[in-house]
């Protein structure tokens, strides 16, 4: 937040008594992240045989995600078992509002049966606008003949929409997803490795 804003936020308050009750508020108000979040509307949405592809706030459907959270973890991250599934929602939320992450769901009458977050930045390195995957997960009952390349069509092409030149994404060596990538054009340019402590 820039200066002018805190000072019209205090000024704002002129007058009155220092309260904690206005103390708090106001600490809120100047820490708050500014609404920047993206006009998920503009994305439109798509069917596909029963599911109907969109973006979503992720603020509004946050207890929906957590079901698919745990489905999509107990699947994909069993190398991480051990250390329980803890999801920092609030930061989730903080980067929506920000503009830096977007929420594709797919949705199964009205059902939400999957997701792909994405996060938004500049590349340090190009400059260019770019697109990170954090999460993508289809239920095993509608993966089947080409619903989730159609829901990675959307995705992209929301993600084109909103100018973004660059998309990376991960490939779990339990799931096929690596060969579904290649198939969609996407190069294999690294493998990942982790050690925890």
């Amino acid at each position: 937040m820039n200066r002018a804003t805190v000072a019209i936020i205090l000024a704002s308050h002129i007058g009155q008594v220092l309260t904690p009750d206005l103390a708090t508020m106001m600490a809120r108000d100047i820490c708050a992240t500014p609404d920047a979040s993206i006009d998920v509307e503009k994305l439109g949405a798509a069917r596909c045989g029963r599911l109907v592809f969109q973006a979503e706030y992720f603020r509004d459907i946050v207890n929906e995600m957590h079901v698919l959270h745990e489905l999509h973890w107990l699947e994909t991250e069993k190398y991480r078992h051990g250390q329980g599934l803890n999801p920092d929602y609030d930061y989730f939320i903080e980067s929506e509002r920000a503009g830096k992450m977007i929420q594709f769901t797919a949705r199964a009458d009205g059902a939400l049966v999957g997701n792909i977050r994405m996060y938004l930045y500049q590349d340090l390195h190009t400059g260019r606008f770019a697109a990170k995957e954090d999460t993508v997960y289809l239920m095993q009952a509608y993966r089947a003949g080409r619903n989730f390349v159609r829901f990675w069509q959307f995705m992209e092409d929301g993600l084109k929409v909103l100018g973004v030149k660059q998309v990376t994404t991960d490939s779990k060596v339990s799931t096929s997803v690596g060969r579904i990538n290649e198939f969609m054009g996407y190069e294999h340019v690294a493998n990942q490795y982790v050690k925890f402590f």
